[in-house]
């Protein structure tokens, strides 16, 4: 299996010499320095619209540091910028096999182990600088020993020592004495953030928030000069048509120092007016301008102004947007992982299996982690084995972040109760006796001593017995809910017995005295 480079470029084995050395980095008197200009410092549109033409023509090199400039001087760009980088902090890397043959497994264990390092982790988001320029290139720092080859770490280029072939406007080349040469073929990851399609220099988001990021500067420096102008009352100084000329300067002198120092003096026979000057609300032009153009920021380079401006709309709105920066984040992170796979997983496997043997290259995946509700997990392990649900220890103790305890270590137990030893039976009368103790004292309004005393005399117990005794047989016998309905509809109403009616008289009357008076009933 030949050897190909990440342009598919066939090529031999290259020699060991060439692979442990560090090639980009910069030397006094090269090309590849580390001094910067900055472009940024009084951008105007000509000057803009000249920076970017430059950049598409192959001299990117104002671009790139407009774009550094842009991130260190623009609070509101370098964080939106910044939270989009870091987004794919919060996805999980996998690295998967190609097949399920030996060989490539073995392949994913080394590319697994190449990533795995917490420098490596941290490179990453240098890959991701892309986003904003456009590419990012970062030289793979190689090591050799015990028969194979290994990352030992890696480096960010300055971007500014690389430019694009004057052809295609895609092939990246590197910056030498001699002119721009090919890349070393297994010694670079050039990552190539594709926000909009077009040439790979046309497509960083710091081309599209240039324009937004003057228009902006122009609004706060014009704020700053209306603060300048209006923001301290205009001290007016007066003179009598006889003062001297040292007069007249002692008077300016103090009117000046008092819009610094607050305190002059002057002679008494002149005098100082201080006029407040209104602004009439031109103020607020300028500050709705500038956050006007951070909203469009947010827009721009994170597709939503939610999660970083104070708009109208609450929860859901906040939601929606969420789900919008995801989106732009999974997107990242698939480019970043064919960029992985491309200049780091397919040299390292062709490296180590480079002899002919087909070994597919490994696959990585950015994947979001799987998130469990605790208290849905407590629900799942009551409810779960009753249905025939298994649930494994590991992912419980995986969900409340439990560690396994060691042996000897003290842990929680749910403590047996205590068996209770058998009772000998209490008398009939015991009995009876000590369920009234234990019963609870409930305290009886006029209303409850009526019923208990209409229940307790005999002519309301024979009315009961007499007239329900065959309604009560009828309902034992009955099969559904709709018979016992039909019987209840049918069945005569209970004559009431006239000593029945007198008392029913005599003890409502009572509860309603004993209420108006707030007396006892028995009074």
């Amino acid at each position: 299996m030949p050897l190909i480079d990440q342009y598919g470029r066939p090529l031999p084995m290259p020699k060991k010499a060439e692979m442990l050395e560090q090639i980009a980095q910069p030397t006094i008197g090269s090309v590849r320095h580390i001094q910067a200009g900055h472009p940024a410092d009084g951008i105007e549109p000509v000057r803009l619209s000249a920076i970017l033409r430059e950049a598409e023509t192959g001299d990117a090199t104002s671009y790139l540091e407009l774009a550094e400039q842009m991130e260190e001087k623009d609070l509101h760009y370098a964080a939106v910028l910044g939270v989009r980088k870091r987004a794919i902090r919060s996805l999980e890397m996998r690295v998967e096999p190609g097949d399920d043959s030996e060989p490539a497994k073995e392949a994913a264990e080394l590319v697994r182990e190449a990533l795995s390092s917490a420098a490596i982790k941290e490179d990453l988001i240098d890959m991701l600088d892309a986003i904003g320029k456009g590419y990012s290139v970062t030289e793979i720092m190689w090591q050799y020993g015990g028969g194979r080859w290994e990352v030992a770490g890696l480096e960010q280029c300055d971007p500014r020592w690389f430019e694009y072939d004057q052809v295609t406007g895609r092939k990246l080349l590197m910056k030498d004495f001699a002119g721009a040469v090919p890349l070393p073929p297994f010694k670079f990851i050039v990552h190539q953030a594709r926000a909009k399609s077009g040439l790979p220099i046309r497509a960083g988001l710091a081309r599209l928030a240039a324009w937004a990021y003057m228009f902006k500067n122009f609004s706060l420096r014009d704020w700053a000069i209306f603060g300048e102008a209006y923001g301290h009352p205009l001290r007016l100084g007066k003179y009598d048509t006889s003062a001297s000329i040292e007069d007249r300067r002692t008077l300016l002198r103090a009117v000046r120092q008092i819009g610094v120092d607050m305190a002059a003096i002057i002679p008494k026979n002149m005098e100082v007016e201080i006029v407040s000057a209104s602004s009439t609300g031109a103020d607020k032009l300028y500050e709705g301008a500038a956050r006007y153009w951070d909203e469009q920021l947010s827009k721009g380079v994170l597709g939503q102004v939610a999660t970083t401006d104070a708009i109208a709309g609450g929860h859901a709105v906040g939601k929606i947007h969420e789900e919008v920066r995801s989106d732009i984040r999974d997107a990242d992170a698939e480019q970043l992982a064919a960029t992985l796979m491309r200049d780091l997983a397919q040299p390292l496997t062709l490296l180590h299996f480079g002899d002919g043997r087909r070994v597919k290259c490994p696959r990585i995946r950015f994947l979001q982690p799987e998130v469990i509700e605790p208290k849905d997990l407590l629900q799942l392990m009551e409810k779960g084995p009753k249905m025939g649900l298994k649930i494994t220890i590991r992912d419980v103790r995986k969900t409340f972040n439990l560690s396994e305890p060691e042996d000897g270590e003290e842990v929680l137990t749910v403590s047996a109760a205590a068996p209770t030893a058998p009772q000998p039976a209490a008398p009939e009368d015991q009995r009876q006796l000590a369920a009234r103790e234990i019963e609870p004292e409930i305290s009886m309004d006029a209303i409850d001593l009526l019923i208990e005393e209409l229940v307790q005399d005999g002519a309301m117990g024979a009315a009961i017995e007499e007239d329900l005794a065959s309604l009560i047989e009828e309902i034992s016998r009955a099969r559904s809910v709709d018979e016992v309905r039909a019987l209840l509809e049918g069945f005569p109403a209970v004559s009431i017995p006239a000593n029945v009616q007198e008392l029913m008289t005599r003890a409502s009357f009572a509860a309603r005295v004993a209420g108006e008076l707030n007396a006892p009933i028995e009074d």
